[in-house]
């Protein structure tokens, strides 16, 4: 049977609708009724329920407290002039387009995200770290951030990616195999409804252990990437890592203050970050609590595995055997086996 081409406004169509969901998802205030209705009949199709409450905002993660957090913040400027200067550009670089610079655009290598889900997933399955009985739609998009959810049929998982040649690939395909993997390893008796609802730090948890391969220049020559841009790839990834955290723990707490947001804004990080991005993530103050938490969680587990099998722990069968009984039992009596009681 003939494939029919996808055509550039069917590609659009599908961005918006993932954009729509994820709005939904997190609760923005800039969507508005007729979005959300959209958005509620988009899952309806896909088999998930609507929202049953907006997600909460957090002032500071309960795993570590406002002082880890003051700490990390403080390091944001210090990274980015880091990682600017290992790029060869200048902090200006950041300033013009903060994208662009995240993305590693302005980092001279690239990588193809559609060769490296093709690799890191027949690892991953290798491993039996992804069941192989648990398929993956991917949707690609030309831009948009990367999202994982579950769809109608048994034991499949959507994803969607930018297919961007970026370095960042790297750090998002493996955060959403890492979504892809949660699901599959969640109890195939669950009702449909409930697979759309976990607890956050339980997701961002397992993502974000996952997400560590791709700042491993080792896993990233593993999988085909050739050594000299599997180090730099990594270098960049390990450097968005950093500012990742130090910019959760910004918003968490201008979150917490948001009276005083523009001053923490500008003692923080002076002109290199905008208020107004700001204000605008403080909104979905409760995801980025969750990743917050979840980056700690993520260290300890993957510090555990080191030590018991080195640094190349990801080879091992076993330690994804127990990161899937850690993720089943849960942090603090939450389980990914449903909703948080």
């Amino acid at each position: 049977m003939t494939r029919t081409p996808v055509r550039t406004d069917d590609e659009a169509v599908v961005e918006r609708a993932i954009e729509l969901l994820r709005a939904a998802d997190l609760g923005l205030t800039g969507l508005d009724e007729n979005g959300r209705r959209l958005a509620a009949l988009l899952r309806s199709v896909a088999g998930g329920p609507s929202p049953a409450e907006p997600p909460s905002t957090v002032a500071a993660p309960g795993a570590t407290g406002i002082t880890d957090v003051t700490d990390v913040t403080d390091e944001l400027p210090c990274v980015v002039r880091e990682w600017a200067r290992a790029m060869g550009v200048t902090e200006a670089a950041f300033r013009a387009d903060r994208r662009a610079f995240l993305r590693g655009d302005l980092a001279g290598v690239e990588l193809c995200p559609r060769a490296l889900v093709r690799a890191a997933v027949a690892r991953l399955r290798g491993l039996a770290a992804l069941p192989e009985s648990h398929r993956l739609s991917l949707v690609w998009t030309r831009d948009r951030p990367s999202v994982t959810f579950p769809v109608r049929i048994p034991d499949r998982s959507a994803v969607a990616l930018p297919d961007r040649p970026a370095p960042l690939c790297a750090q998002y395909v493996h955060h959403e195999l890492g979504h892809a993997m949660e699901l599959a390893w969640r109890s195939p008796g669950l009702p449909l409804a409930e697979r759309w609802r976990r607890p956050p730090v339980i997701a961002e948890w397992g993502a974000l252990v996952v997400e560590t391969l791709g700042l491993s220049a080792a896993w990233l020559a593993s999988l085909g990437v050739p050594a000299d841009t599997a180090e730099r790839v990594a270098a960049h990834c390990r450097y968005e890592d950093r500012y990742t955290r130090a910019l959760a723990a910004l918003i968490l707490r201008c979150a917490a203050r948001p009276e005083r947001l523009e001053e923490e804004v500008a003692r923080t990080s002076g002109d290199l970050i905008d208020p107004r991005h700001v204000r605008e993530e403080t909104e979905r103050a409760g995801y980025w609590s969750a990743v917050f938490e979840g980056h700690a969680l993520a260290d300890r587990t993957v510090a555990g595995f080191t030590e018991r099998w080195g640094e190349c722990w990801w080879g091992e069968p076993g330690s994804w055997r127990e990161l899937r009984e850690q993720l089943t039992a849960g942090p603090a009596g939450l389980s990914s086996n449903g909703p948080v009681r």
